[in-house]
Order: structure tokens, then sequence, then C-alpha cells
């Protein structure tokens, strides 16, 4: 079973890699030029994901150390709800950087 985390992470590999290739739209480059703005989004995308993942990894872990954290479920709730917000708004800038660096990257390329 797919957690919605699970589909955040894709999410964010996703508006990486579509932002890229809308760069590559935008500058009019052929063939060579999408590929390579693919490539820049997908290694984008991954490391954003692959961030996003660690650091809810270690706020978790750091929450679970607390004793509070077990006797309290609105509070669970209330971070569960923020952590999700702040993957929303960290999928949004990995697409903006992906957009924007595969453009830097192939204005510089041609």
């Amino acid at each position: 079973m797919v957690s919605l985390w699970d589909l955040l992470t894709g999410v964010c590999v996703t508006a990486s890699v579509g932002c890229a290739l809308a760069s590559a739209k935008v500058a009019k480059v052929g063939f060579s030029g999408h590929a390579l703005a693919i490539a820049v989004g997908i290694a984008l995308g991954v490391l954003c994901a692959w961030a996003m993942r660690v650091v809810a990894k270690a706020i978790v872990a750091e929450l679970q150390r607390r004793p509070s954290w077990e006797d309290s479920v609105s509070l669970q709730k209330w971070f569960f709800r923020g952590l999700y917000l702040a993957a929303i708004v960290w999928i949004v800038f990995a697409g903006f950087l992906g957009g924007w660096l595969s453009l830097v990257v192939l204005r510089l390329n041609s």
C-alpha cells in the first residue's frame, strides 16, 4: 500500500521534471535539450525527494523520543498537518528550482 507521504515524494520528483520540461519548451530546444532538461529535472527531483524524506524521518524520530508525544493525540495530528503542509511548500520549491536550473543549464549549453 502506498502512503500519502510516498505520493508526495513522487509528486516532488514529477514537479521538478515537469517544470524542467516546461523550461525546455520555453527555450525552444531540440531533442537533446529536452533530454538534458529531463536529466536535470530527475536529478534535482530525486535529491529534493530524498531531502524531504530524511528531514521527515529525523523530525518524527526526535518527537517520538519526547514523553509528551505519546500522550497527546491532538499534538500528533497538528504536527503531521504541518509536516504535510511543509512538504507541499517543498514540492513547489522543487518545481521552481527544477525549471530555473534546467533553463540555466540549457542556456549555458547552447
